[in-house]
């Protein structure tokens, strides 16, 4: 997979949320000059047969970009790969999703970057991620003037254990989905860490986007139990 990574870079060369009052914030909101980060959304499901391939390169991307690049997976419901009797989709999921123009018919998998269009396209096939983020990163604006951006919350639960459909036709029942969005709110006190979730593999990512269009400006990652830790010891 790395040496497929290298070959196409070297070949190629939200749902929206109020804006959040200081008195919601349970903990200070870091600087977002200097140092931004960008976010690999990819959109997957666990009947998928070619995303396990697509998750492995995400994840190759990730350590290539390390420290400015952060990838979650979204697995929205009203995609058919999805469906079954497995879940792991939750409703931000779905919600950003349907905002992209996502639907039934839309093909797995499929990435974007920064909640943007890419040469017109919110939904782009694995061939073309490392381009994406070859070109995000390119972007050397530190400083963001035109408007007050909005923050929003999301919580992810990494390393899922479930079942996934695999490249050879067969079923991995032990297999870990990474990096899964499990839910987006307006202030980090409304996140919800339901039945069933690893507070250990709990995060939450902080996002800074522009109101208007919903575009992510920057955004930075934290353990979900290191924050409320904090927290309740102030």
């Amino acid at each position: 997979m790395k040496n497929f990574l290298y070959i196409v870079l070297a070949a190629l060369g939200l749902a929206g949320c109020e804006v959040i009052g200081p008195e919601d914030q349970l903990i200070p909101v870091e600087d977002v000059t200097g140092g931004r980060k960008h976010v690999l959304i990819e959109f997957t499901g666990f009947r998928c047969v070619n995303c396990p391939t697509a998750a492995e390169l995400a994840q190759d991307l990730e350590a290539m970009y390390k420290g400015r690049l952060i990838v979650v997976s979204l697995h929205p419901a009203s995609n058919p790969f999805t469906q079954g009797k497995y879940d792991y989709t939750c409703a931000a999921a779905d919600s950003i999703y349907q905002w992209m123009g996502g639907d039934a018919s839309t093909s797995f998998p499929a990435g974007n970057v920064d909640c943007k269009p890419f040469e017109g396209e919110w939904f782009n096939d694995m061939s073309a991620w490392p381009t994406m983020v070859y070109e995000a990163m390119q972007d050397k604006e530190e400083t963001q003037n035109e408007i007050p951006l909005e923050t929003v919350y999301w919580l992810i639960e990494d390393s899922v254990p479930g079942a996934q459909a695999m490249p050879d036709g067969t079923v991995n029942s032990h297999y870990y989905h990474r990096h899964v969005l499990r839910d987006v709110k307006g202030s980090i006190s409304q996140l919800e860490e339901k039945a069933g979730y690893n507070p250990e593999q709990l995060y939450i990512l902080t996002i800074y986007q522009n109101p208007q269009d919903k575009s992510i400006y920057h955004a930075y990652e934290e353990k979900y139990l290191d924050i409320f830790r904090t927290f309740l010891d102030d």
